[in-house]
Order: structure tokens, then sequence, then C-alpha cells
């Protein structure tokens, strides 16, 4: 059950799998990745995939911190490379230390709790236990941006099984992104590009 004090909606968390940063820790060391916030009416869940730093500090820790952001570029890095300290903003309350990203629109810091591992994969109820708005920014669709998260998350598949037809929705979606995207769009593009 949702902790009813925090209103997801507010911060962005709703029905579906919403794309966020996730931010987690290991003792003093913060690591980020792309991940999304399953919402089922009022449950909310995580599918981690064995072999990530984040699977591996969810497991110790059992916390983790979804950052919602609508820069590209902070995506794009999240996914393919460590950010730097500088981009985590550290944070405690209760005994409990989290890293949200100081470039975060807002944060949602949350418990896992009813969690079933797997030899693939470990998912996880969510329990909101802190949320935190950094600026409130009204932001339209963007078909650019959309294509970004979407070649992100072929580019990490793409790794994974060397399938070239990840290559081609790649480029289908870097289409969409020259076409619809702005300048900080189309440069996490090309970061995608590089990366591979």
């Amino acid at each position: 059950m949702l902790d009813k004090d925090i209103d997801l909606d507010s911060f962005g968390i709703y029905e579906g799998i919403s794309e966020t940063i996730v931010t987690t820790m290991r003792g003093w060391t913060p690591n980020a990745a792309p991940m999304g916030i399953i919402r089922k009416k009022d449950r909310l869940f995580i599918r981690l995939f064995k072999g990530s730093n984040t699977y591996e500090n969810v497991l110790a820790e059992k916390t983790l911190v979804a950052n919602v952001t609508y820069d590209p570029v902070l995506f794009v890095l999240s996914t393919f490379t460590e950010l730097e300290d500088t981009e985590f903003e550290p944070n405690s309350f209760n005994g409990i230390s989290v890293s949200p990203l100081k470039k975060a629109q807002c944060w949602v810091a949350f418990e896992c709790v009813n969690s079933k591992l797997t030899t693939e994969t470990f998912v996880s109820e969510l329990v909101p236990i802190r949320a935190h708005l950094n600026k409130c920014r009204i932001r339209a669709p963007n078909r650019g941006f959309n294509g970004v998260i979407e070649a992100c998350v072929h580019a990490t598949r793409y790794q994974l099984t060397g399938d070239e037809k990840y290559l081609k929705l790649i480029k289908a979606y870097g289409d969409i992104v020259e076409k619809c995207g702005g300048e900080a769009e189309k440069e996490a593009m090309e970061l995608i590009y590089d990366f591979l």
C-alpha cells in the first residue's frame, strides 16, 4: 500500500511504468541508472536484473530513490557511465542515507519490501518513505525526449545480446530525435551513437 502522506501523482509517478533515474548507495558510494517504476493502482514495484550495481545495492540496502528528470543527456550518461559524485546530493533521514540527483525535478525514496529473488531478477514492492520537490516545471510531451529514452533501452539490449535488430530500432528512434528533439535530445542521441 502507498504511504497516503505522499501523493505520487504530485511527484510524476503515475499508473504504468514511469521512467526515472534510480539512485542507490552501497556504503558511501552512490550509483545511478535509468529504471522504470511500475505502478499498478495503489502498488509499486521494481524489477532489477542480476549483474548491475543497482541490483547489488538494492539487494544489500533495501532502499532506492526514483529521480524524475527531463534531462536526456543525464539519462544517457547514467545508462553508459558512472556519474561523478558531484551529480548527487547526499541526504539522510530516520537513519537512512540516500543520494538523489541534484538535477532532478523531484525525487521519491522507497523502501523495498516483499522482495522475490529469482536466478535472473529481483522484484520488490516499493513503499514511499520520503519525497522532495526541487523545482516544478511543466513540460509538454516531446517525441525527441521519448526517442532518447527508447534508444537507451534498445542500446542496453544490444549490448547484452549483440542482436542487430536493436541497432535498427536505435536508428529509427534517432530519426525521431532528429526531427522532433531540441539541442539536448540531439546531443544525447549523439552520445548513444558514441557509446555504441
